[in-house]
């Protein structure tokens, strides 16, 4: 089980520690409307700006990014990282420091690269996000450095600022199992969480009233692909096979822009690995497990004890352990898996259904 993102390569599943609860917090922050990270702050020790122009740009643009990191901005041949202020609107990307500001169009990026520190300033950094852009027709890349927790918070919002909002086809199901369906492509816009991807704007799912999304804890393949379209023109297609219903099914996802499709191949894969390397030395035990498929397939109002034939006591003691593994929000009720949780209970069906 392979993912991959839009160049081909192979995910990536160098160590890392969990993050189940970080992008939780990223998350509910997200929905609250709090700027992170580092919003209205350029660190716990610099206070010299004040709140309102941390908020707002002279353009009225709303900050949604400000701390302080190390970078290199602009593919400096030198790779001297300085110190300096990140500041992100949903326009641009501004790198200050007291000498210099170096300004990124959002809409000029093409790539985002996190985790991956470039061996030129591997010494200086333990953790990167790289981000690709366009200036004046040359690729230019920027490397930002600093805590993992700032960088894995800030990149989240960048491919968010960078994608939420495009317009992309999607054909789903495009195949279910083997199986190809005869499904036409629908245009949707496309919003990204967390946890999902959605698109909203569209009927895509005729059995739900919500907009429909693709559950990144249920991708289990995803790879670039060329397709014909009616008038002979080649496009891309990011091919997503995710467990669905308990079934492998296979989405594909076109945009007109070729940068866009390879964020999104990119964050697909950051995704992907997160939620798999927090499983990787999580061993599950049979009993445990079938507590998660039963917290997944089940109504909450089931009783998962007598359904399960175990006692409550032996209930509780499986439900505290996968709660202390991440698997689950709650020890009691109401409990919702994880996107770990998640990814374990799709695995398990992807086994069967092969």
């Amino acid at each position: 089980m392979t993912a991959t993102d839009s160049d081909g390569d192979e995910a990536n599943e160098d160590g890392g520690g969990r993050r189940s609860q970080l992008l939780e917090k990223f998350t509910s922050r997200a929905a609250n409307g709090e700027a992170a990270p580092g919003a209205g702050r350029a660190s716990e020790t610099d206070a010299s700006s004040t709140s309102a122009e941390k908020r707002n740009t002279g353009s009225g643009e709303s900050i949604v990014v400000d701390f302080v990191a190390n970078f290199v901005a602009g593919g400096d041949a030198t790779f001297d990282p300085v110190k300096g202020r990140v500041l992100m609107s949903g326009r641009r990307l501004v790198l200050a420091t007291s000498r210099t500001k170096t300004t990124i169009p959002i809409t000029s990026i093409f790539d985002i690269a996190v985790g991956q520190v470039p061996q030129e300033v591997e010494e200086f950094f333990d953790y990167t996000v790289m981000v690709g852009y366009v200036e004046d027709d040359y690729r230019r890349t920027t490397v930002i450095g600093g805590e993992r927790e700032t960088i894995e918070k800030f990149s989240l919002l960048l491919f968010r600022a960078t994608l939420n909002g495009s317009t992309a086809l999607v054909t789903h199901p495009a195949k279910v199992g083997g199986r190809v369906m005869d499904t036409s492509a629908q245009k949707t816009g496309l919003q990204l969480d967390y946890e999902s991807v959605t698109f909203p704007g569209s009927d895509i799912d005729a059995d739900s009233d919500a907009p429909f999304s693709i559950d990144l804890a249920s991708v289990i393949f995803f790879e670039v692909i060329e397709r014909s379209d009616e008038d002979g023109d080649s496009r891309l297609v990011l091919s997503v096979q995710h467990v669905e219903n308990g079934q492998t099914v296979t989405s594909e996802i076109s945009m007109t822009s070729r940068r866009k499709m390879n964020i999104l191949g990119r964050y697909l894969r950051l995704i992907y690995h997160w939620i798999k390397s927090d499983v990787r030395d999580v061993d599950v035990e049979e009993p445990e497990l079938e507590v998660l498929v039963g917290l997944y397939s089940t109504p909450e109002d089931i009783d998962l004890a007598s359904l399960l034939d175990i006692g409550a006591a032996e209930l509780d003691a499986r439900l505290a352990s996968l709660y202390e593994d991440d698997l689950i929000t709650a020890e009691e009720p109401p409990i919702d898996l994880t996107p770990q949780g998640r990814f374990i209970v799709n695995e398990e069906f992807e086994d069967v259904n092969v």
